[in-house]
């Protein structure tokens, strides 16, 4: 049976292993939502809500990660909301992130 990480695009970092404590920044106009990232890959993120999240119409978001010495590279990510299950969400980003994974992990890691 096909799983979840068998159908993935791009390759996911898992912040268990890489780092702790990393909050993203949510918003649509006026409404924002602070979230821990939970993993991120090049094409999206699954991020863990603190609060209860605000309803974002068309389920469309700009996504900055907090924290992270970045140079802008993960900040101010439009992307769409394509699953909830609980107090999780995944998004997908409008567009790839141009870096490779190594790259990814030395900044959120």
């Amino acid at each position: 049976m096909e799983t979840h990480a068998d159908r993935r695009k791009y390759a996911r970092i898992q912040l268990c292993a890489y780092g702790v404590d990393t909050v993203c920044v949510i918003m649509n106009g006026q409404e924002r939502c602070h979230l821990d990232l939970v993993d991120i890959s090049s094409g999206g993120a699954r991020l863990k809500m603190k609060e209860a999240l605000p309803d974002f119409p068309g389920k469309r978001l700009v996504l900055s990660v907090h924290g992270i010495k970045d140079g802008g590279r993960l900040q101010n990510l439009p992307a769409q909301i394509r699953w909830r299950s609980g107090q999780e969400i995944g998004v997908q980003f409008d567009t790839k992130l141009d870096m490779a994974l190594t790259d990814l992990q030395r900044l959120v890691g």
